[in-house]
């Protein structure tokens, strides 16, 4: 039996409207019957055998015209997208289309627009957020520079390791010897690693160059080992910030060195 207002019969003069398999009884047959949610933020399509029949579901995506096509440029892209000054003619000429798959198609694109802009803006957020925290570390960095930190811990380990119980023994020498070699792991380009960030190989999300924040210049899209202008925030008034293991460290003028000469 006809199931009401909004349900249209899937067969029709020219052919079946939707290839839509669905259990009717211990036989799967097409359903006769088709509806269209297109309130719904992802549009749906809806099946059944008739009044009082359990309603099936699936994704309404758009009805292939069956013939080679050329692939949408991101320009055309744009007038698919809601909110724009002409957003109500597109969606007029999709009504004078009058096919329900285009228009729950475009409303799916729409809605994965939207929410792709909404991550977006929130990454946005998060990487200066990110950065906020890197630059609040870098200056930690510098500080401990001028307490000569690494010197003294080094100092402190070699002098009177041998005084703390704790470190007796094998777990001392361990200890000691993932301090001589922490520099290596952390340098070191091993291969097996993946980034979870741009899926590449060869380093981890931290070391990512797509979320990096170089400490030398304040500059996105390389790490500090990598800066080419490592000089860049040094000042004649204080020491360099760069230390002398970088790997471009004689590139460029440290403004921390006098090279002026009294003629």
């Amino acid at each position: 039996m006809y199931p009401g207002p909004g349900w249209k019969d899937n067969f029709n003069a020219v052919g079946t409207r939707h290839f839509f398999v669905i259990p009717d009884g211990e036989e799967d047959v097409i359903a006769p019957f088709i509806s269209y949610d297109l309130h719904a933020t992802f549009p749906e399509l809806l099946a059944t055998n008739g009044r009082s029949c359990t309603v099936h579901s699936c994704p309404l995506h758009a009805r292939s015209i069956g013939q080679h096509h050329t692939a949408i440029s991101p320009k055309d892209e744009l007038l698919l997208t809601s909110g724009k000054q002409f957003t109500d003619l597109v969606d007029w000429a999709l009504c004078k289309e009058d096919d329900a798959t285009l228009i729950g198609e475009v409303q799916y694109f729409r809605a994965h627009n939207s929410k792709a802009t909404q991550l977006a803006c929130c990454i946005r957020v998060l990487k200066e957020s990110l950065q906020t925290e890197r630059l609040a570390m870098y200056r930690s960095s510098e500080r401990l520079a001028t307490a000569n930190a690494i010197a003294c811990i080094h100092r402190c380990i070699h002098r009177d390791m041998h005084q703390a119980p704790y470190f007796k023994g094998k777990r001392g020498q361990r200890a000691q010897t993932a301090i001589r070699d922490h520099a290596m792991h952390a340098w070191g380009k091993d291969n097996n690693k993946m980034c979870d960030w741009c899926g590449k190989t060869g380093h981890n999300i931290e070391e990512c160059y797509s979320l990096s924040y170089c400490r030398h210049c304040l500059r996105c899209g390389h790490d500090g080992i990598d800066c080419l202008r490592p000089h860049d925030l040094c000042n004649k008034f204080k020491d360099c910030k760069v230390y002398l293991s970088h790997p471009n460290f004689e590139c460029g003028h440290c403004a921390s060195v006098d090279d002026d000469i009294d003629v």
